[in-house]
């Protein structure tokens, strides 16, 4: 085995033991924090519940309280139950405490706050808060003393009494799951009736919601071992088990393998002093630990990954002594023309390397000065060809115009004559100036306006037009004189055939980043042969411009739509949109279209 390899070898090992050593103490200490924090949050959880819980009793003996400290309640209780009710006589004092009783219980305060607060006695008075959902047909003395927590309360003289979830018995057609508390009243003599008092068990429900109902199980019992509350449990087995660990048990949290499903649970509990309620929440360890399953892929990925770097580096300082010529090797290899002139610093302790290294850097700065001489030269022929193309402005429009000047003027001798001039003064001037090379959409379309108000004054009803344009795209910079030719081209060759209104539709919008506009005509639309013609010639004039050749014999008509196609590709470097069609409804269609730049406001009126 060579050096080189034994080299490597030792330093690959040491670099796995190394690495396996610190993983491990990093998952170590990562899992350790990780529980912690999970046990600290379901401890803040339970706390939450169980003082959620207290407040919700609380509240409930507090109505009790209450009713028991109104001095009128004590009175008509005391009458219900002392007074002869086989006199009637004493029937008005049986009515009178009933409804001082109800009215009592019918406060908006407890009907805001409880299912149902209920006042009945052995006697067999029944006086409810919830009328709504009171509709028990039975005997109501028979099914007062069919509770089983009657004599538990009598025992407890006053005393308030939790009452585990059950089925709401003053609702015999609708009955509902409720929890509640019960109080007998005591003062001043014993066996005066009872207090209840409900909430709605889908209350707990939500108290005791967990985020992940699926691995998280909460339980409620009480100080007696009974069930206050179950989240979905139905296997009778996994209860008792649960309500003897919450009986049993005191200090929490703690890990515990279930007996019944055995999996490996978290316990976490709290006990209440003022209920006696112990609210614990079980979890799945397993699913618990879940989430920390990307933190140990990312540790044993991350471990690999530096395994592999240092097996990577050691291999390439094996092999120091070939670096700098496979150095220069790659950076040969990823020469382009936009890093051609970059220096390349190839560091050698060798002369030879170092003089390789010089020539090849002379060779690449001579090589990047022909490169721009070469780029040089073919921009200039392209700027050549671009500003004989925009020489070729073809101005025969105008005599036609001169013509209605002059007819304008024989006819009528009327002021219509000035704006005649105006428009062509603006025109003559948009055209003519070789100021820039370029204008704006904004400016475009003022100059076909006023060539479109020259046709008007010309063809007079016979031509409608319209433009719509959205500002957005105004301020788009465009070879001058493109969207006239393209209008002018439509007025004299697209309604040849036909005798009709001439409309003219300008349109333009913004998508995607590139502008377009679209102008239509009504008139008899291209002809095939002509469409056919037009796209070979289009197809030419690409393939010439690409080749870099300099031909500026466009011209069908001098402005034509070919001669337009030319001066948008220079301008655009071929990153442009140029389509010539027919539309369904009758006449032809030009759309154009280039990439965004900056803009402004344009005015579409007119």
């Amino acid at each position: 085995m060579s050096f080189q390899k034994r080299l490597l070898l030792t330093y690959y090992l040491f670099t796995v033991f190394l690495v396996i050593v610190l993983e491990a103490s990093f998952y170590k200490h990562s899992i350790t924090s990780f529980e912690k924090n999970a046990y600290s949050n379901l401890a803040v959880i339970s706390q939450k519940m169980s003082q959620q819980l207290d407040n919700r009793i609380r509240s409930m003996e507090f109505i009790t309280t209450n009713l028991l400290s109104n001095q009128n309640f004590i009175s008509s209780m005391a009458c219900l139950i002392t007074v002869d009710r086989n006199n009637p006589k004493n029937s008005a004092y049986i009515d009178e405490a009933r409804r001082t009783i109800s009215i009592l219980l019918t406060t908006y305060s407890i009907d805001r706050n409880f299912y149902r607060v209920s006042v009945f006695n052995n006697k067999g008075d029944f006086l409810t808060s919830n009328f709504r959902t009171n509709n028990v047909s039975e005997n109501l003395l028979d099914l007062i003393n069919r509770f089983k927590w009657k004599s538990r309360v009598d025992r407890m003289k006053g005393k308030a009494l939790i009452l585990t979830p059950y089925v709401d018995p003053w609702a015999k057609y609708n009955p509902i799951k409720v929890y509640g508390l019960v109080r007998a009243v005591q003062w001043p003599r014993s066996g005066m009736g009872y207090i209840e008092v409900q909430q709605p068990y889908s209350e707990l429900k939500k108290l005791f919601a967990v985020p992940d109902e699926s691995s998280t199980r909460v339980i409620a019992v009480t100080g007696s071992g009974e069930i206050f509350y179950d989240s979905g449990i139905t296997d009778s087995a996994l209860l008792n088990y649960y309500s003897h660990l919450a009986t049993k048990v005191t200090d929490f949290p703690f890990v515990k393998k279930n007996t019944i499903t055995g999996k490996n649970e978290v316990v976490i509990g709290t006990n209440s002093d003022y209920t006696g309620i112990k609210v614990i929440i079980v979890q799945d360890r397993a699913a618990l630990l879940k989430p920390f399953l990307f933190t140990r892929n990312m540790t044993i990925t991350s471990g690999i990954v530096i395994i592999i770097i240092s097996f990577v580096y050691m291999y390439i300082f094996s092999r120091q002594l070939t670096r700098p010529i496979k150095e220069l090797k790659e950076k040969m290899e990823h020469i382009e023309l936009q890093n051609l002139p970059e220096q390349i610093n190839i560091e050698s302790s060798s002369d030879e390397i170092a003089a390789l290294n010089k020539a090849f850097q002379r060779l690449r700065e001579r090589l990047n000065d022909a490169v721009q001489q070469e780029i040089k030269s073919h921009w200039l022929q392209m700027q050549a060809s671009f500003d004989s193309l925009q020489s070729q402005v073809n101005p025969h429009f105008i005599y036609n115009i001169l013509n209605v000047l002059s007819n304008k003027g024989i006819e009528n001798g009327d002021d219509e004559i000035c704006e005649i001039c105006d428009s062509i003064a603006s025109m003559l001037r948009y055209s003519t100036s070789t100021k820039k090379r370029s204008a704006t959409i904004g400016e475009e379309l003022d100059h076909v306006r006023n060539y479109l108000l020259l046709m008007k004054k010309r063809f007079e009803h016979m031509l409608e037009f319209s433009i719509d344009v959205d500002d957005a795209i105004c301020r788009e910079e465009i070879p001058k004189i493109v969207l006239q030719p393209i209008v002018e081209n439509s007025i004299n060759h697209g309604f040849t055939k036909e005798r009709t209104i001439m409309k003219i539709k300008i349109e333009g919008y913004l998508s995607n980043g590139w502008w377009y506009i679209k102008i239509t005509d009504n008139g008899q639309g291209f002809d095939p042969d002509v469409l056919n013609d037009l796209e070979k010639k289009i197809k030419n004039m690409k393939a010439e411009l690409g080749e870099g050749k300099t031909k500026t014999s466009f011209a069908i008509g001098g402005m034509g739509l070919v001669n337009t196609f030319g001066r948008l590709a220079l301008f655009y470097n071929n990153k442009f949109v140029f389509h010539l069609g027919n539309i369904p409804t009758g006449g032809a269609q030009v759309t154009i279209g280039g990439p965004t730049g900056l803009k402004k406001e344009c005015d579409n009126n007119g």
